[in-house]
């Protein structure tokens, strides 16, 4: 049997030093989803596991005019009362991971970075414009959350890259549809979450996406173009006009079900057709 020696850095610098020297790394913060990742039914480790709980800048959440950043060691119950999580059906969602003693110690980083699926606020966060910040020796850099789904809408996670902090864009959330499809999410169930968030200004949508994740991840980028500068409430029109739009591009991926996923968009579209902000 292989022993691995445990790192403890205590700031980020320290951090990616092992990182740039070591070169077989097992980052763990706190490893909810670690047994759930493995190939073989037997747990197996890198030569060097990078315990990075003790990081401040991992764990701070900081707030500005314009946006919300975490950490990505923050745990999802240091997100509860916090943008998006403080709208009730955000943070209604939130509480389906898992159990408060769960929350307590998974942290959002591994949330979004598990390899296999998307996870339960990754429509979510989606929705929202999430951003990510991730190091890689000396460089950082900024990825939109669909950097983490590949052409097909499959999860694509990058090795040699650590994710450091979240950046959501604060703003108005005047519409929130939530719902969950089909069986458990984690850790390999049929289960997706299709979400949608508009905002508007003046009685126009200024701002709308939907996004479906689960096994895969998407997004009609075109059907959202056709709702945005819409009269609010959306006219009968639009959203019939929109609703086959996603019927369309629906059908041609051959993974969606169309017919149980468009009655859903249909709900989606019809309630904030109805809905008064």
């Amino acid at each position: 049997m292989n022993l691995s020696e445990i790192h403890y850095p205590h700031t980020l610098q320290e951090l990616m030093l092992l990182l740039e020297h070591e070169r077989k790394v097992q980052i763990v913060a706190a490893g909810t989803t670690f047994g759930c990742i493995q190939d073989s039914r037997y747990l197996s480790f890198e030569p060097s596991i990078v315990y990075i709980q003790h990081i401040p800048e991992l764990s701070s959440i900081h707030k500005t005019e314009r946006m919300i950043s975490f950490g990505a060691a923050c745990t999802l119950s240091e997100l509860e009362h916090v943008y998006p999580f403080e709208h009730k059906q955000a943070k209604e969602l939130l509480h389906t991971i898992g159990t408060s003693a769960v929350r307590n110690i998974a942290t959002i980083g591994g949330h979004l970075m598990y390899g296999k699926r998307f996870l339960s606020l990754w429509a979510l966060l989606a929705c929202l414009d999430a951003e990510l910040e991730f190091r890689a020796f000396s460089k950082t850099s900024t990825k939109n959350i669909w950097y983490l789904a590949d052409e097909m809408g499959l999860p694509a996670i990058e090795s040699g890259r650590l994710l450091t902090r979240i950046r959501i864009p604060l703003q108005s959330i005047d519409y929130l549809f939530i719902k969950r499809i089909g069986g458990s999410i984690f850790p390999d169930g049929d289960g997706a979450y299709l979400v949608s968030a508009a905002t508007v200004d003046r009685r126009l949508i200024s701002d709308f996406k939907l996004v479906i994740a689960g096994a895969r991840a998407y997004r009609n980028y075109d059907a959202e173009q056709r709702i945005i500068s819409a009269p609010y409430p959306l006219p009968a029109r639009i959203l019939q006009s929109a609703l086959r739009m996603y019927a369309e591009s629906l059908r041609k991926s051959n993974f969606w079900n169309a017919e149980l996923l468009l009655p859903l968009i249909s709900q989606a579209l019809e309630d904030l057709r109805q809905s008064n902000t």
